[in-house]
């Protein structure tokens, strides 16, 4: 899942169902716990949350990989029941990362049971909690509910797609926010932003337990920005423990979202017989945004799928163009001033 909450007095979590007793209410911990949600896939036809969520096995790593590259979502081979890149296939590490399905299958037919690397800081950033000390140190920092307890929130909660790792922590999935790594964000908390990589399922722990998402907080879950609370730990300012507003990514110029909307403008108004012509350029040219670190990856896409299906486009069609002009946009990155 990935909603980081105190569970309230009367055994539920303000706003969402959860399984918790009694005796760990009182306790008014930040916690990890199953929710009962409805999954609504967006497209049947075109969803991808089927391939990379559902157990794996034969030639899943690949399948997976595949899916994720269909999401925007550059990816990467990784060592076997490991986590660094696969040198021998990517010799440049991250570098090497790519949205090429073509080549996607050639480093998995190498080697079918390569890891499946997620680079971040180009379509999400992603908050790395190891197990129940990480969970505890956020409590600490960051009190969700303050005193007397009185079933009011104080604080944001970190909510996206998340996945449960073979170490047995949690990875969630957030909104760019330009940050790059961070080693010790707080006892047993990592950060992976801009420069870094997470291992994704159905990736295999060095344990033989598997990189899993967790259920009902797969990737059917928005990537939602990172609450105030949490950049201003990214920062290195302090915490407040007062009310705190999700606040918009940071990452974005004034430059970026000014051709974002001339993009989608374009597409709106080109006739018929074009707009998917104009689709293409418009993710070229936001792509070379993106790969220049002036505005991220899923504010991208989620303008040209809109536009896209506005003007008639059908979903699969609108993803499949989309795709490939990011991915040549990507390879050309462009840099504006701030």
């Amino acid at each position: 899942m990935g909603s980081w909450r105190r569970p309230s007095q009367r055994g539920h979590s303000t706003g969402v169902p959860a399984s918790v007793s009694e005796d760990q209410d009182r306790k008014g911990k930040f916690s990890i716990v199953p929710t009962e949600t409805t999954e609504n896939p967006r497209d049947a036809g075109c969803s991808l949350d089927t391939v990379v969520e559902r157990s794996p096995g034969g030639d899943d790593f690949l399948e997976a990989a595949i899916a994720y590259v269909q999401r925007g979502w550059p990816v990467l081979p990784v060592q076997p029941r490991g986590k660094q890149p696969l040198g021998r296939l990517v010799g440049h590490g991250l570098k090497d990362a790519t949205l090429d399905e073509d080549q996607v299958e050639r480093w998995w037919r190498a080697e079918p049971e390569a890891n499946v690397g997620l680079v971040t800081g180009i379509a999400f950033d992603a908050l790395d909690v190891d197990g129940p000390g990480g969970l505890d140190a956020i409590n600490a920092a960051v009190p969700w509910y303050g005193e007397p307890w009185d079933g009011l929130p104080t604080n944001d909660t970190v909510d996206g797609p998340t996945v449960i790792t073979g170490g047995g922590g949690h990875h969630v999935y957030l909104a760019v926010t330009g940050s790059g790594n961070r080693a010790g964000l707080l006892p047993h908390v990592d950060w992976r932003g801009r420069g870094g990589y997470v291992v994704s399922p159905p990736s295999l722990h060095a344990s033989g337990r598997r990189y899993e998402w967790f259920p009902g907080w797969g990737l059917i879950r928005d990537i939602a920005p990172a609450p105030d609370w949490l950049l201003k730990l990214l920062r290195g300012s302090p915490v407040s423990l007062e009310a705190g507003r999700a606040a918009r990514p940071v990452g974005t110029t004034s430059y970026a979202r000014g051709a974002l909307e001339a993009e989608a403008g374009r597409v709106a108004l080109a006739p018929e017989g074009t707009r998917n012509a104009e689709l293409n350029k418009a993710a070229y040219a936001l792509g070379q945004l993106v790969g220049g670190g002036a505005i991220d990856l899923g504010t991208v896409i989620a303008a040209l799928e809109e536009v896209g299906q506005r003007v008639g486009l059908q979903l699969c069609e609108v993803r499949a163009t989309i795709k490939s002009g990011l991915a040549a946009g990507l390879r050309s990155p462009r840099r504006v001033p701030r």
